[in-house]
């Protein structure tokens, strides 16, 4: 039988970085009172090789239920991730290969593993039953939606609005990922709050093939260091199991103060009295942004890695950024050489910054060094050297690698 959580427990862990709950009260009564195990299931699409911070805070939650005893069930998306999730996106994915998809969940799981044990855990890859679905399949699962639901989505609304194509296997996004929920029989599904009408849609499947309907568990998204939503799909402003320690270490000092409860909140593992008491702290000037947010990334790259290698990065830090050393571990990043080479257009084709206003703005502020020399907005870049030192304020660096078109 699982274990019954102590109240203030249960209370914490349905409410600490959680967004809603589909339906709460049925989940804290099912959770409270320990009377069945739960088969609680959290999808991933491997479109990137990496997990990055924001995958944490979910993560977390799994390794909560595993630890009362309830069955987790990670789904792979092997088919899912070949079509490409629409969600925040004003444009289809590019198709992605059976093969690299499989490469890139070797490098999840592994990484998942750090955070969720596998004692307690179920992989299961969508080929189970997609491999098998027919034609047939597919009208039926269909069926069971109208095109007024899947049109409504924000997404496919800023598509039509934009008259952008909406590719058909777009719309059978959702549809296929409803249906992982009727295969396994999930008791509640984990995901995060751009993940809501996916997971819903589960729900409504399970109940319109009799199947009792799933809890739903939405967790906040964590942002990057751009301030905008944590993403595989913007390498450079996440931050990555991956990274090593002094790597974290950095990209969390570089984060914006306003960030900071969020983070310290829901990326952290510290009691929510401590949490509280920084945070008010801050607020009445009595703690510096600087020393919170050092406090913030011993924390975050102590639980990561070690107390010891967190302890190592931000004495490295402090040698970098308070005594004008480069840092040892640079980043690097590949990217297909462009044929527009004006600083401007570099950093908007590297995605460092959020628009080509943001670009001009940190150049003229002479925020960006290009090969050891302060950018100007008329500085050309040389991509035929192969690769570029890049570096943006005091504490984000790159090498990027320039690849042929």
């Amino acid at each position: 039988m699982p274990i019954r959580p102590k109240e203030h427990e249960l209370d914490e862990f349905l409410t600490r970085a959680v967004s809603e709950v589909f339906v709460r009260d049925d989940l804290k009564r099912a959770l409270a009172t320990g009377e069945r195990r739960l088969r609680v299931k959290q999808g991933f699409d491997p479109t990137r090789p990496n997990l990055h911070l924001g995958h944490v805070v979910c993560l977390r939650k799994l390794r909560t239920l595993a630890a009362w005893g309830h069955e987790i069930v990670i789904i792979i998306g092997d088919y899912t991730t070949q079509i490409g999730d629409p969600t925040d996106k004003d444009e289809t994915r590019p198709t992605m290969s059976h093969e690299q998809v499989l490469a890139n969940a070797q490098t999840y799981l592994e990484q998942f593993h750090r955070i969720v044990p596998r004692e307690g855990t179920r992989i299961v890859y969508q080929t189970e039953w997609y491999a098998t679905f027919g034609l047939k399949d597919v009208i039926h699962l269909a069926a069971r939606f109208s095109a007024q639901q899947l049109l409504a989505r924000e997404e496919f609304r800023k598509r039509l609005a934009a008259k952008t194509p909406i590719p058909i296997k777009d719309l059978l996004y959702p549809l296929l990922q409803a249906y992982d929920s009727v295969a396994i029989e999930s008791d509640v599904e984990v995901g995060g709050t751009d993940q809501q009408f996916n997971v819903l849609a589960g729900r409504e499947l399970q109940e319109k093939v009799g199947q009792r309907p799933q809890n739903v568990f939405l967790i906040e998204l964590l942002e990057g260091l751009d301030g905008a939503q944590m993403s595989k799909s913007k390498p450079l402003t996440a931050i990555w199991l991956t990274d090593p320690p002094t790597q974290m270490f950095g990209k969390l000092m570089s984060i914006k103060d306003e960030l900071m409860p969020h983070y310290f909140e829901w990326a952290t593992e510290l009691p929510l009295d401590e949490v509280r008491s920084i945070l008010a702290a801050l607020e009445q000037g009595t703690l510096h942004p600087r020393d919170a947010k050092l406090r913030l990334a011993r924390q975050i790259v102590g639980e990561l890695h070690t107390p010891a290698a967190a302890a190592d990065a931000e004495a490295a830090f402090v040698q970098t950024f308070r005594d004008g050393a480069r840092p040892t571990e640079v980043p690097e990043l590949r990217a297909v050489r462009t044929a527009a080479t004006g600083i401007v257009d570099v950093l908007t084709h590297l995605a460092v910054v959020n628009s080509r206003g943001e670009a001009r703005r940190l150049v003229e502020q002479g925020g960006v060094t290009v090969d050891g020399a302060r950018a100007t907005l008329a500085t050309i870049v040389d991509l035929g050297r192969g690769e570029t030192d890049l570096q943006i304020g005091a504490r984000r660096f790159w090498r990027v690698v320039w690849e042929p078109r």
